[in-house]
């Protein structure tokens, strides 16, 4: 399943994504990327804004995704600094490896 995070935001409107309202929930379209509902029914022509593919507006379809919780805030960041630490001083790594351990002690 898709895990979305809670700060991510429409490609078209640049607002976040709401769950409880249809018109502001992550919809898909043919392409495979995906925007508020509302914003998609007001494009035209009907294409991606990214990619400019041609997209049906009766074949939107509402992305069912599992939203992380603030709770993993956490953990994404501590996961984006190992990825994009990997130039980093051996100073920094060792400083990122005691958080990582101290995050992963205080879950055991």
């Amino acid at each position: 399943m898709l895990v979305v995070d809670p700060s991510s935001s429409c490609d078209i409107c640049l607002e976040p994504f709401e769950w409880d309202s249809t018109q502001r929930s992550p919809h898909i379209i043919d392409c495979g990327k995906f925007f508020r509902s509302g914003c998609l029914h007001q494009v035209f022509p009907t294409k991606c804004p990214l990619c400019r593919k041609l997209y049906l507006p009766s074949e939107i379809r509402k992305l069912h995704v599992e939203c992380s919780s603030n709770d993993d805030k956490e953990e994404v960041d501590l996961l984006k600094q190992l990825i994009l630490g990997y130039d980093s001083s051996e100073e920094e790594i060792l400083r990122l490896r005691i958080r990582v351990d101290t995050w992963l002690a205080a879950r055991t």
